[in-house]
């Protein structure tokens, strides 16, 4: 998967969780925080991008995923070498 497909899939979940606000850019160096994802939404953000991707993100990864780049980078890497057309998974 590309890093681009995991950035509009991130930002489809993003702008679910907060529908009323407007479709969420997503800079690489900013935060989960910055973005709209608190601690409470980063695990149902987390459980998606799981599900959509056919990945395993282990709670052991968590502290190094603080950016939406580190995020990015950490699907991309998990799903390489996988194939799945659901939501550019």
């Amino acid at each position: 998967m590309h890093a681009e497909q995991v950035r509009t899939l991130l930002r489809v979940f993003i702008h679910d969780l907060h529908p009323n606000e407007p479709e969420p850019t997503l800079p690489h160096e900013s935060t989960l925080d910055d973005v709209g994802v608190d601690s409470m939404s980063l695990v149902d953000l987390l459980f998606k991008v799981e599900r959509e991707c056919d990945i395993t993100i282990p709670d052991e990864a968590l502290p190094r995923i603080a950016t939406v780049g580190d995020l990015v980078e950490y699907v991309t890497s998990q799903s390489a070498g996988r194939t799945r057309e659901r939501n550019g998974c």
